[in-house]
């Protein structure tokens, strides 16, 4: 008898147990997608040397990187990019050397090793970049090259914040690239 009894008491705390199970997870996080402001800006011009932007392995993914230490990074799981970063950043690079009076001609070869949150609240941005000139009867080819790394300071928590400020710190390299190739 105490069999029977207690097959319906189980049964009533298993339930029990699975309907505080489903609200304590409340449910699947919900993803947030970012776009750098500038990357849905066209070129103010057509006539750009050709961008390549090449980014180190761990920044081609999906997710938002955060150093978490000076050896450490995570990629975030609800706060993604839109699209690839490589074609954002691509496509960023065009419009802010258009605005800064880029030459015209030519090709441009950026390599991207960090493009990421920092743990003490900034927004990194390194690498090299590399331009070559196209050759001319009147002028000899011209080549150049050089090194960014940029902070720049949150000035406030938050995702949203943190491209903003990638961004920012990406249209100062393209100034610097710009002053540069001038």
């Amino acid at each position: 008898m105490t069999n029977r009894s207690t097959l319906p008491l189980a049964a009533l705390l298993l339930a029990i147990s699975a309907l505080l199970g489903a609200c304590a997870s409340g449910g699947p996080a919900s993803e947030h997608s970012y776009l750098l402001p500038a990357a849905g800006e066209p070129a103010a011009s057509d006539r750009l040397p050709r961008v390549r932007v090449d980014v180190a392995g761990y920044l081609d993914q999906a997710g938002l990187v955060v150093e978490t230490a000076p050896t450490s990074v995570h990629a975030a799981r609800q706060h993604l990019w839109a699209e690839p970063l490589p074609a954002q950043l691509g496509r960023a690079l065009r419009h802010h050397l258009a605005a800064a009076g880029a030459p015209d001609d030519g090709r441009l070869s950026v390599s991207v090793t960090r493009f990421q949150g920092t743990a003490d609240g900034n927004a990194r941005v390194s690498g090299q970049w590399h331009y070559r000139a196209e050759q001319s009867e009147q002028q000899e080819s011209l080549e150049r090259s050089g090194r960014f790394d940029l902070t720049r300071p949150l000035s406030q928590d938050g995702y949203p914040e943190l491209v903003t400020r990638l961004d920012a710190a990406w249209q100062a390299v393209a100034q610097q690239i710009a002053d540069a190739l001038r």
